[in-house]
């Protein structure tokens, strides 16, 4: 079941000094725990990121077999507050695609934002397309207990 991202995630995971992350499973149970800069939201259900095999080959194996066994993938968006303490969230997303089609929107605007990030357009090999099926929101600020 879909979950739309609110506009506060959206706006942190289009953040450009946001640190996100992405966990995906092996076929043989293993995490893999990977920095993705190029991840974006277009919109509030979906989330995008480019390929690029050279960085993601493990990843880009574990993405195949969640899209191929329906499996969920996890994304983790944090970025520091003015406070100094971390605001952020977890996705836990269905992968629903791979766009490799030089015609497709997702791969075009993937190019796009991987060129401005120094990448050759060459080396992008496609976008993955993900779809939040759970978010939860984690500030990571001090809980003081409320007494009464």
């Amino acid at each position: 079941m879909v979950m739309n991202l609110t506009k506060q995630a959206q706006n942190l995971i289009n953040d450009p000094i946001a640190f996100k992350a992405l966990a995906t499973t092996s076929s043989e149970g293993r995490v893999d725990l990977i920095p993705v800069g190029s991840m974006n939201a277009p919109d509030s259900d979906t989330i995008v990121f480019a390929a690029i095999f050279e960085n993601l080959k493990e990843t880009h194996e574990n993405l195949k077999k969640a899209m191929e066994k329906g499996e969920l993938v996890s994304v983790l968006v944090a970025k520091p507050t003015e406070k100094g303490m971390t605001s952020g969230f977890q996705a836990k997303c269905k992968v629903i695609n791979f766009d490799t089609s030089i015609l497709g929107p997702f791969y075009l605007g993937m190019r796009t934002s991987a060129k401005k990030m120094g990448f050759e357009t060459s080396e992008i090999q496609g976008a993955w397309v993900l779809e939040p099926e759970e978010v939860i929101d984690q500030p990571l600020e001090p809980r003081v207990p409320k007494t009464t």
